[in-house]
């Protein structure tokens, strides 16, 4: 992958992309929609199985044409694409039965200007407030697996209020911005990974250590028993 330049509002902050992708169930199929710099599937990409296919898209040109650069690979789909189109497309009944449950989608739009310091203009193509709601309409009508990142407001909280929601506070420029992660999903049982698995540093050093700790017993069994114990193991979480 090329470095591009720097896109405004990507989330690859330490402990918000850890949140963002410890909340991502287990898909074939993951959508970047108002991709932007796509730092999110920047990260994923290598962690995910190879089967796993990615669609980026933005209705930016230029943007998507410095996606196709910075991503050169295989398992990425890079489009133009107009997000609440696209949204409002995938509700319609030969699209869902393709998707089958298997398709995940990251959204993360524009912001509404009120939640911005000064409402700044920061992208080409900005979003109205009527255009939030047609976006929020339409994902209310989709039936696969939605995550939406925005700053806390009554708009969201309203029309989202039945989905589950996560609080982050995000530094931004020596600004802190309360944003929320909205999911139309319980907690993901499975994870498409668990390379950041924990709710902070602390925890995931933890759990790193755990891990290593039980790893460490397994490779000090013979290979007779260690398998004799993986396979009970296997076999009581599939009944579970």
């Amino acid at each position: 992958m090329t470095k591009v330049k720097k896109y405004p509002g990507q989330k690859n902050i330490n402990g918000v992309y850890h949140k963002i992708i410890n909340n991502i169930p287990k898909h074939d199929y993951y959508h970047e929609l108002f991709a932007g710099s796509g730092a999110i599937a920047e990260i994923l990409l290598p962690l995910v199985p190879r089967s796993v296919l990615f669609l980026l898209s933005d209705i930016d040109l230029k943007v998507v044409n410095d996606l196709k650069v910075k991503f050169a690979s295989e398992k990425v789909f890079i489009n133009q694409l107009d997000a609440i189109g696209h949204l409002k497309q995938a509700t319609k009944k030969e699209y869902l039965v393709y998707a089958q449950k298997k398709d995940f989608f990251f959204i993360d739009p524009p912001y509404l200007h009120e939640t911005r310091p000064n409402s700044t203009e920061l992208y080409e193509h900005e979003m109205t407030d009527e255009q939030h709601k047609q976006m929020l309409l339409a994902v209310l009508q989709c039936k696969f697996d939605i995550m939406i990142i925005h700053p806390k407001c009554e708009l969201y909280d309203t029309m989202l209020q039945d989905w589950r929601k996560i609080t982050l506070k995000i530094r931004y420029h020596n600004k802190t911005s309360i944003e929320c992660l909205y999911m139309n999903y319980p907690k993901p049982r499975t994870l498409q990974t668990y390379n950041f698995f924990g709710d902070d540093c602390w925890d995931r050093q933890a759990n790193a250590r755990k891990a290593h700790r039980w790893i460490n017993k397994l490779k000090n069994t013979s290979p007779q028993e260690r398998n004799f114990l993986i396979n009970r193991i296997n076999n009581a979480f599939k009944k579970a």
